[in-house]
């Protein structure tokens, strides 16, 4: 092997591997092209990770050759190659890894605010022409031929020079810069020397191949172009170092550039990265579009708008925002197939782009949604008017795989800056405005108006957030720990489901769970509580904590379904779960009727190994003569009866007489809502069990319960 290709592997045009990653400061693309990367957020590192939660170096990626398919995977592993691993660990598609060979469409999470996906590109043929924030045009070119033959120049383009500290440098120039140092002449990326005169004064082997022309173009040469002009006014005696990129017909090319003041000489290393930017088009494409229609998606409209409202110089020039939603397309859905329905987004997209003015946006924002950017707005009947239109023209017949489809449509409209100045306003209020229009009777066109939050709008629109909640990954799961009071040690977590949303913010469980119940997304949502947390309590195990057990509420929703007890067999399997250490909760109201058929139920979870607990117990008296028959092994007294515990002795005397019933029935106690020393010394006066409530801890996010159960030392002895 050749001491060029010793680093480096070839580029195949079959494979293309791309690591996406997505920290604090935004999106890079990187086209793994070496044997090995370092990642972390030292600078020292081949991909810097910048965010202050990853280790210094966080995890390395390795290059695995497969001679039978003549091609190669990447590994990653955890930590440096020396063993040292990482303090939070890697955790791929959910699941905590020390070493992984990565597949396409792999998620890498190396802190909360720091994540990298992995893609396999088959061709990087075409280019994306659509504009998106972070894409470069780029011409396609036969790249086969190292020789770069610009006898015919067109057009020219240079990057700013960005100037580099010594302390800055990154791993990548420390190489281009020393590699074949003492020996240019065998470097295989071409070299050029030029002094402040402007005369070329060396050029290595690889340079005169690639670009024969050079040596009598001089600095008239598109390589050169403006390189005294933009380099002199930066040279520091700290700042010797710089970078641009030179894009010639199509062809990019990286240029590190070492000004040596020693001999006043300007060094250029030259790296033809073309394909880099192309696959770096392809990606960010993916990134801003959506992959059914071609359309810009809600990435792609946030970063429009900040760039719309900053270039406005007149700040009481109007624009408007509308949101087009398809009225009752889930019932198209349901009844003839998701292709059907695909079939029928592509078709309304097809019609909306014929219907859109020049200048403006169509953009998919989701599901059957669409958002419209409409600029220049006289007033607000030109808005009117598009809406209408749009309307009108969606209320067409469409031909779909031989079924002619009628839909209606609901649109809302807010306008900049009646209506709001920031960007997440605009797009809050058009989509309430557009919910509103549902509520007036579907296809129909409303503005945003401030009384827009009645209680029956706000439950609507609250409804169908809540509805796309699960697939726009707003839910989160968070643990309570549970507390022995003779050892003061966590025994168990019981978990509690946060939602924070996009435009909305953090929503209070008292507010969607009752929704949920209501309308039935608690089956829905239930199920994917019980499989993250199945999923999540492996993952400690994995990583190195013992099994705890965690505790999940149930709604009688869910036990009304008929397939419960299959699902959850079927997720305890999928996850590999011991349900042993999964503990359901129920609360004494479900037991108010078919009570028989409620303890068979049971009996079945306990014969699986689940534990059985019954929460908030004391709100429903009557429960009490059932108790002794209810195959339970926990019983959780409500809040209300902890909360005045200290000063109210006849809640005392309640507390008391449960405790004293469920030890005589072999249960164990947990007291709710435990907020003070005083409850505490209560409640162990009592004979209490355990404890739950803010005293101790209140419910938290993933991170931090793992930190508390190592903190605690209950890992795994070695």
């Amino acid at each position: 092997m050749r001491s060029e290709e010793s680093s480096t592997l070839a580029m195949k045009d079959i494979l293309h591997h791309v690591l996406t990653v997505e920290d604090p400061k935004g999106f890079r693309n990187f086209l793994l092209q070496n044997m090995t990367y370092s990642l972390g957020r030292s600078l020292d590192n081949l991909i810097v990770l910048r965010s202050n939660l990853v280790s210094r170096q966080h995890a390395t990626i390795l290059a695995v050759t497969t001679p039978k398919r003549n091609s190669y995977l990447f590994r990653i592993i955890d930590g440096n190659l020396e063993g040292t691993r990482s303090t939070n660990g890697v955790l791929i598609n959910g699941k905590k890894r020390f070493s992984h060979i990565l597949s396409h469409g792999d998620e890498i999470l190396f802190s909360k605010d720091t994540k990298a996906v992995y893609q396999v590109i088959s061709s990087l043929s075409h280019n994306p022409k659509s504009r998106s924030p972070q894409s470069s045009s780029l011409n396609e070119n036969n790249l086969s031929d190292q020789s770069q033959n610009l006898d015919i120049i067109g057009s020219i383009r240079c990057s700013p020079l960005i100037s580099i500290a010594d302390s800055d440098l990154s791993v990548h120039i420390r190489e281009t810069i020393n590699q074949f140092i003492s020996s240019p002449e065998l470097n295989p990326q071409p070299i050029i020397e030029v002094n402040l005169a402007g005369k070329i004064l060396y050029l290595n082997p690889a340079a005169l191949y690639q670009f024969p022309e050079i040596d009598d173009m001089q600095l008239q040469h598109p390589l050169l172009q403006d390189l005294l002009k933009q380099l002199i006014p930066l040279v520091t005696p700290i700042r010797n170092f710089f970078t641009r990129e030179v894009a010639i017909n199509g062809k990019v090319f990286e240029q590190v550039i070492h000004f040596m003041p020693w001999n006043e000489v300007i060094r250029v290393h030259i790296s033809d990265i073309t394909k880099q930017k192309q696959a770096e088009a392809i990606i960010s494409y993916q990134i801003y579009h959506d992959s059914l229609t071609g359309l810009p998606n809600r990435k792609y409209l946030h970063q429009y708008l900040v760039e719309v409202v900053e270039k406005l110089e007149d700040k009481k020039q109007k624009f408007a925002v509308l949101f087009l939603d398809i009225d009752r397309f889930k019932l198209i859905n349901d009844s003839l197939g998701h292709g059907i329905g695909d079939l029928l987004l592509k078709s309304v997209s097809d019609r909306l782009k014929s219907l859109i003015r020049q200048g403006d946006l169509l953009v998919r924002w989701g599901g059957d949604e669409f958002a419209i950017i409409a600029k220049t707005v006289a007033s607000q009947d030109v808005v009117v008017q598009i809406a209408e239109t749009m309307i009108q023209a969606l209320s067409l017949p469409f031909s779909c795989n031989g079924h002619e489809l009628h839909i209606t449509t609901s649109i809302g409209a807010s306008i900049y800056p009646d209506h709001n100045t920031d960007v997440e306003g605009l797009i809050r209020n058009a989509d309430m405005a557009m919910y509103r229009a549902k509520v007036d009777g579907r296809n129909s066109f409303q503005f945003y108006i401030p009384n827009m939050q009645e209680q029956s709008f706000q439950r609507l629109l609250m409804e169908n957030n809540l509805r796309r909640a699960l697939e726009n990954e707003e839910l989160q799961t968070y643990y309570q720990p549970q507390i022995d009071l003779h050892t003061g040690k966590i025994v168990g977590l019981e978990v509690l489901l946060r939602w924070k949303h996009v435009t909305l913010g953090s929503i209070s469980p008292s507010q969607f769970i009752p929704l949920a119940e209501e309308t039935g997304l608690i089956v829905t949502v239930g199920y994917w509580v019980l499989k993250h947390t199945c999923l999540q309590a492996i993952a400690w195990q994995n990583s190195g904590l013992p099994p705890i057990q965690i505790g999940v509420n149930l709604s009688i929703k869910q036990l009304q379904q008929k397939d419960f007890l299959s699902s959850l067999k079927q997720i305890l399997d999928e996850t590999n779960f011991d349900p042993h250490h999964l503990e359901l909760e129920i609360t004494e109201g479900i037991m108010m009727d078919n009570v028989e058929e409620k303890i068979t139920l049971l009996n079945q979870f306990r014969q699986m190994g689940i534990q059985l607990s019954i929460d908030d117990f004391g709100t429903g008296y009557s429960a009490l003569s059932y108790l002794k028959n209810l195959p339970i092994d926990t019983l959780k007294i409500d809040r209300t009866f902890i909360e005045y515990i200290d000063h109210n002795e006849q809640d005392q005397a309640i507390v008391a007489s449960l405790i004293n019933l469920s030890h005589s029935l072999n249960l164990i106690v947990i007291a709710e809502g435990v907020e003070t020393q005083e409850q505490v010394d209560i409640l162990r006066s009592l004979g209490c069990d355990r404890i739950q409530g803010y005293f101790f801890y209140k419910a938290l996010p993933t991170e931090e319960i793992e930190a508390l159960l190592r903190a605690q030392a209950i890992t795994k002895p070695n």
